[in-house]
Formats: C-alpha cells, sequence, structure tokens
C-alpha cells in the first residue's frame, strides 16, 4: 500500500497524532478502489477462497481475485472425507482471461471430492507486485478528500470533482460486471 510519511506529505501533516486516522484511510481508500475496479491491489500472501466440490474432470475455477501472483495450492475433502491437498506443482493457472482460471496440471483431472459445503479450499498470493503509479495517485486523492471531509455533509461549499480526477485514474483497471 503507501507508506504513511508519503499520505503524510500528500496532506501536509506534520504531526504524529492522526496516524491511526490516517491508516484508516487509507484502508477505505484501497477499499474503495478495490471495490470500483474488480482487482487486487493489496499484495495478499495467502488469500482463500472456499468452494463446495471440485469441477468435473478438467474443467477450470475461476478465481475471484486478480492479478493472481501464484497458487500456493487447493486443500480438499476426498469421499471418505479426509483432508487431501494439491500443490501448486500439480496445477495450471491459465492467467488469460479477466479473472485467472486454475486448471490440474496438463493432461490431468480434478481427483475426486466429497461434495459438501466448503469443501474445497483454494490459496492463493494475490495482488500487484508493485502498485501502479495511476492507482496511487488515485489513492492519494481520496485520502486527502476524506482527511478533509470527515462529515457526510459538507456545508456552505460546492464541490466539484477534479475532471482528471478518481475515476480518470483508476478506469484502466476497471473490470466491467454485470450482476
Amino acid at each position: 500500500m503507501i507508506p504513511l510519511e508519503d499520505v503524510k506529505a500528500h496532506c501536509r501533516i506534520e504531526h504524529a497524532d492522526e496516524d491511526g486516522l490516517l491508516q484508516s484511510l487509507v484502508s477505505a481508500a484501497f477499499q474503495h478502489i478495490e471495490n470500483r475496479t474488480g482487482q487486487a491491489f493489496d499484495k495478499v500472501d495467502g488469500a482463500t477462497m472456499v468452494l463446495d466440490a471440485l469441477p468435473a474432470g478438467g474443467a477450470g475455477i475461476e478465481l475471484r481475485w486478480t492479478p493472481v501472483r501464484a497458487v500456493q495450492g487447493v486443500a480438499y475433502l476426498d469421499a471418505l472425507g479426509a483432508e487431501q491437498s494439491l500443490a501448486s506443482a500439480n496445477l495450471y493457472l491459465d492467467p488469460r482471461g479477466v479473472y485467472p482460471v486454475l486448471y490440474p496440471a496438463k493432461g490431468a483431472k480434478w481427483p475426486g471430492c466429497k461434495r459438501e459445503r466448503g469443501s474445497v479450499t483454494v490459496t492463493a498470493d494475490v495482488g500487484h507486485e508493485v502498485l501502479p503509479a495511476d492507482v496511487r495517485s488515485a489513492a492519494l486523492l481520496i485520502i486527502g478528500h476524506l482527511y478533509e471531509h470527515r462529515e457526510a455533509v459538507v456545508i456552505g461549499t460546492i464541490a466539484t470533482e477534479l475532471p482528471m480526477g478518481v475515476e480518470l485514474l483508476l478506469a484502466p483497471y476497471v473490470i466491467h460486471r454485470v450482476g
């Protein structure tokens, strides 16, 4: 994410009294950016996705994150209910779509799996390795706005959005979703 010193410089803050507030604003800004774009910008190692079964045959699992830096593995309950795992060496990640798709290794099929709620867990490292400069700028704009305007309503001002503000900076990263 963005170091607190950079946030303080952007907001022109020279004291440490509001570090907790600023950290929460950084988190809020990135939550908004990730919700708006459909992408993961905060680097998370060991993110999990829970499924109710493995797909039949060699069909893929569309992961809910993009980008995915690496898949750590897949844990699942076999037909007898014992926990089993597939290491990343036995998996193939196809990054070509909007969201990456996980397959068993080329030429292999998914193993038999107990079909019950939460019987499969995919673990992956997600998020951009380096935060893109335009996303960083958008986050700082959001943080600065939230810092200056701490109430839901601002009285006595007419606010206008910056023509080259947050939406323009995030536009290339937005994944258009239906439903």
